[in-house]
């Protein structure tokens, strides 16, 4: 193994990403670049940017409070992309449409999870609840919020094989697809659940609606894999949410 690869590995910096994550980016910049350190740099930038959505040492100090407290509802807000279905009535709202439409799930996959599976522990006490995330920080929150599996995962290094009622795919899928042209509609026909739930934003970072919804309507209906139907077309405040229904 590289050095310079042990040493990404091992950094204190890093340690809350995904292992499968450093390895994946690791090969991507050695395949990339012919200079092990100018790989190396590569690396180090990439993974910056997927640490940059992380919590910081203090909010995550205070998650893990939190999740002792069984605070659900402030550690909710605790997660970037989790806080913005808030307040929990939106949140509710939601989620009563979605399970309206798919009925009420026993088994919930839930994947690049964030915080969400807090939300899903609360709601369905009696559900089997599984989150896959990059974010060893997610993992450790869920896990001592309880009620949850979580567990550490790369949805571009593989899908979990998990057999469930639903699978959650939120606003995730077009990172999928800008990292490795194919892998959104890898992550469908794979996914092994009766039902999938994919959403995307609908507004930018700063509120303003700049026409997402058009786009991410569009670009999910031209990516419907053969063995899934769309059942239901959803919109939240800030979000827009495909049910597909495996054929």
């Amino acid at each position: 193994m590289s050095e310079l690869k042990e040493k990404l590995l091992a950094s204190k910096k890093y340690r809350d990403v995904c292992p499968d994550t450093i390895e994946r980016i690791w090969r991507e910049c050695s395949a990339k670049f012919k200079k092990e350190k100018d790989a190396d740099k590569a690396a180090r930038e990439a993974l910056h940017g997927v640490t940059g959505a992380f919590m910081t040492e203090r909010e995550y100090k205070r998650a893990m409070e939190l999740a002792a407290a069984r605070d659900w509802e402030a550690l909710l807000g605790m997660h970037a992309s989790t806080r913005e279905r808030l307040p929990v009535e939106s949140m509710d709202r939601v989620f009563d449409q979605l399970f309206e439409a798919i009925g009420t799930p026993a088994r919930i996959l839930d994947l690049a999870c964030g915080l969400n599976p807090v939300y899903l522990a609360h709601r369905l006490p009696n559900a089997a609840i599984a989150g896959v995330d990059i974010s060893g920080q997610c993992v450790n929150v869920i896990r001592a919020f309880g009620g949850a599996e979580a567990r550490l995962g790369d949805l571009l290094c593989e899908i979990p094989e998990d057999e469930a009622d639903a699978a959650l795919l939120f606003k995730v899928l077009p990172l999928l697809e800008r990292q490795r042209t194919g892998a959104a509609m890898d992550a469908l026909m794979r996914v092994n659940a009766e039902w999938i739930v994919a959403s995307f934003p609908t507004r930018s970072l700063g509120g303003r609606n700049v026409g997402m919804e058009k786009h991410y309507s569009e670009w999910m209906e031209a990516r419907v894999p053969e063995n899934r139907a769309i059942a239901a077309r959803l919109t939240g405040e800030n979000e827009l949410f495909y049910v597909l229904k495996r054929k």
